[in-house]
């Protein structure tokens, strides 16, 4: 395997057998997770900050070990329950400011949080009613309720 940009520090936990990544690999993995905000903005600073050669980033950043690394981190990061709810808070403050596509996100998004109900009328799904029918079912189910309260 090819010895990317020090790739020979890794070394093994004798506790769990895991491969741990050498410290340097480690750092610019927690830069690039840092993702737009990051500082230094640009790899060859980070490289020149660091004392790597830019060639050994990108070799880096092609080695399996570190890419699956960077996935799996990656993926923890952007399922983090703070981060959603601030992608969530973002959407309805658009949805409420008037964008329609962003009411429509959101809507989809709460939907899976709201019970489903299916209205049975007798043994009858109300959607199979017509309009009279299912109407005239309201009207007779309200009126029950009413005379249950005292109020008929």
């Amino acid at each position: 395997m090819a010895q990317n940009g020090g790739g020979r520090g890794w070394l093994t936990d004798e506790e769990t057998g895991e491969k741990i990544m050498p410290t340097k690999w480690k750092d610019l993995l927690d830069w690039l997770l840092q993702g737009p905000d990051r500082v230094p903005k640009f790899q060859k600073d980070w490289a020149k900050e660091n004392d790597i050669n830019e060639n050994s980033i990108r070799r880096i950043k092609r080695d399996m070990r570190f890419t699956k690394e960077w996935d799996r981190r990656a993926a923890e990061l952007n399922i983090h329950p703070e981060r959603t709810q601030g992608v969530i808070d973002a959407l309805h403050s658009q949805a409420v400011s008037g964008s329609v596509q962003a009411a429509s996100l959101y809507l989809q998004y709460i939907e899976k949080f709201t019970p489903r109900r299916k209205i049975v009328v007798e043994d009858r799904d109300a959607a199979a009613m017509s309009d009279t029918e299912l109407a005239d079912e309201l009207e007779a189910q309200i009126h029950h309720l009413r005379v249950i309260d005292g109020e008929g």
